[in-house]
């Protein structure tokens, strides 16, 4: 009985540990802020893994900060999005060729 507990212990450590380690490719130590939702546009600006904010110049066109999230954002990771904004995990679109 008590090698199961054991073996429960280091499995539930190893669970946690696994869980919680951290991706060591997003850059937590910089913030990019751009005010334009389009691609080109902050991939001049930004690095990929990088965190992003999107504040738009003009307020009130609700569909820009979903706009933005769309093609900047690395939906592996939580995006915080608000009707005047966006913070996430920059990661550049990939546009195909359609030739």
């Amino acid at each position: 009985m008590l090698r199961f507990v054991k073996l429960g212990a280091v499995m539930s450590a190893l669970i946690f540990t696994i869980g919680c380690s951290s991706d060591s490719s997003i850059d937590q130590n910089n913030l990019c802020e751009v005010n334009n939702w389009r691609h080109d546009a902050v991939a001049k600006e930004c690095a990929p893994g990088q965190k992003v904010v999107f504040l738009p110049s003009s307020f009130g066109n609700k569909q820009l900060p979903i706009l933005f999230a769309a093609v900047n954002c690395d939906h592996r990771y939580s995006i915080a999005l608000t009707e005047g904004g966006v913070s996430c995990v920059y990661k550049p679109i990939v546009i195909k060729s359609t030739e």
